[in-house]
């Protein structure tokens, strides 16, 4: 009876294989024509020459004609010169085992690959195009908030964790569980999800701190502090988190490429000294002539690096707004700054503004973003990336990863060799999430769209990609527990 069950499901397997060959099979096109082009193909997502790491997950992709493909096939040549072949009706879907095996066989080298096409029975075979494989591993998470990109009013909005082997997405966080207010500001220590932290806005307003399981439920307005602490970044102790304290107005413009803008009427940084249960701040960080915001520390604990301007009228001087990146220093054993101010990098002097000065993990550089003026680059069109060589005292542009529309927030990996950043390069609205690789000189290679499962995925999603920050766990949360304790109304009130 075994032996026969076994026959059995022999032949259902190798039935159920034939049908789907047949299928295949059947979907392909008559093809009429051959023509050899001497042109490479326009890639959609545009993966042609980026640099990937040896663990993310398969880049799959079609060309700009996916609409009216009737077949794609992709050849992928390797450094040993194997080679695999993948096809489909409207896009190259890699089989995940298959890929996985084809980068851990090929870190260091290069990825070759023949694009062939069928469009109205003509088929079309491209010249190469090749991918970089790096030898390092990028951080196996990415959490980010999705968004309808609207300007006053939201409604469905979540945190979301998507694991970057894989193409799983988890729902971290869903606004609807919390009666439709906003949710937002996620961050981590050192990328580590079991010390995280994210705001709710509205009337169930809250700072969330999850320490392990533990969440704590907290109110971060005082009454000597009177604003809603926000863009927030952890000591690599754990023991404190750097946030600003903001009065942030929206207005629009009635004749400017740049739609929105965005601007704080009054700002300070602070910091939360968790063991204490306190905000701390120094008269440098607040100081009713300069306005500062957007603080990180220093991987080593003892530097805050923020940005500054002088204090405007910002109804009036929004476009005279221009923020330069200072550093002050910080002692954790006795939680006070130091008082000496050092600018670290000018571009006031230039008429640019500079914006989220992020540090890279191994203290050699820091990322920022550079634009015309005012302090929230996220519908600036002329915003880029920026490096500072914090060895060097440079600053350079991270060519190869701009382009011609925004790039905005950014975060950096564990091993400082990727970075994750917003862009509206697509179609000017969305902003997507873009990864980047940086060299040992701290520039970059070209930034590759993250890759989703079907090219169509970031095509048709009408939600826009926010405060991509990378993670060394998935982040988890307890819903049932952070819904009862948010609605409960109970809040730790943080002192000063």
């Amino acid at each position: 009876m075994n032996h026969t069950n076994y026959i059995l499901k022999k032949h259902f397997h190798i039935i159920i294989l034939g049908i789907m060959i047949f299928l295949c099979t059947a979907c392909k096109p008559t093809v009429q024509q051959h023509i050899n082009t001497d042109s490479k193909p326009t890639l959609y997502p545009d993966y042609d020459s980026v640099t990937i790491p040896c663990n993310i997950a398969p880049l799959n992709f079609s060309t700009t004609a996916m609409d009216s493909l009737q077949w794609i096939v992709a050849k992928v040549i390797t450094k040993n010169n194997q080679e695999y072949v993948f096809e489909g009706k409207n896009y190259v879907s890699f089989d995940p085992n298959t890929w996985k095996e084809i980068l851990e066989n090929n870190k260091g080298g290069e990825l070759h690959i023949q694009v062939t096409e069928t469009k109205n029975n003509i088929e079309y075979t491209y010249k190469p195009f090749t991918i970089f494989v790096a030898n390092e591993e990028i951080d196996p998470y990415l959490c980010y908030r999705l968004i309808t990109p609207g300007y006053r009013i939201y409604s469905k909005m979540g945190i979301y964790c998507r694991n970057l082997t894989t193409f799983e997405q988890t729902t971290v966080v869903d606004n609807r569980l919390l009666n439709a207010n906003c949710v937002n500001c996620h961050s981590f220590c050192k990328g580590n999800t079991d010390l995280a932290q994210f705001h709710v806005r509205g009337d169930l307003g809250s700072t969330i701190i999850k320490n392990g399981d533990e969440l704590t439920v907290c109110k971060a307005v005082t009454e000597k502090f009177k604003l809603n602490c926000v863009y927030p970044y952890w000591h690599p102790s754990g023991d404190y988190i750097a946030y600003s304290q903001n009065n942030t107005v929206q207005t629009f413009h009635c004749g400017d490429p740049n739609r929105v803008e965005v601007f704080d009427m009054k700002s300070r940084v602070v910091v939360y000294d968790r063991k204490n249960n306190r905000l701390i701040t120094s008269p440098e960080l607040d100081d009713e002539s300069t306005f500062t915001t957007e603080p990180a520390f220093s991987p080593d604990g003892k530097t805050l690096y923020y940005t500054t301007s002088k204090a405007l009228n910002m109804d009036i001087e929004t476009k005279n707004a221009r923020y330069n990146i200072c550093k002050i220093g910080f002692d954790a054993a006795t939680a006070k700054f130091s008082g000496v101010v050092d600018t670290l990098v000018n571009v006031v002097k230039d008429s640019m503004t500079a914006a989220f000065p992020r540090p890279s993990y191994d203290g050699k550089y820091l990322l920022y973003t550079k634009f015309s003026y005012g302090q929230f680059a996220i519908w600036h069109t002329e915003a880029d990336l920026w490096m500072l060589d914090l060895e060097k005292d440079t600053t350079f542009p991270l060519q190869k990863a701009n382009s011609q529309d925004v790039e905005s927030y950014h975060s950096w990996s564990q091993n400082s060799r990727w970075i994750v950043f917003e862009s509206r390069r697509d179609d000017g609205f969305f902003t997507r999430a873009y990864i980047a690789y940086i060299n040992n000189d701290g520039t970059a290679e070209k930034a590759f769209l993250l890759p989703q499962e079907s090219p169509e995925d970031n095509r048709k999603l009408m939600y826009s990609f926010n405060v991509p920050e990378f993670a060394t766990s998935e982040f988890k949360l307890d819903k049932g527990i952070l819904e009862g304790k948010i609605k409960s109304g109970e809040r730790l009130q943080f002192g000063y």
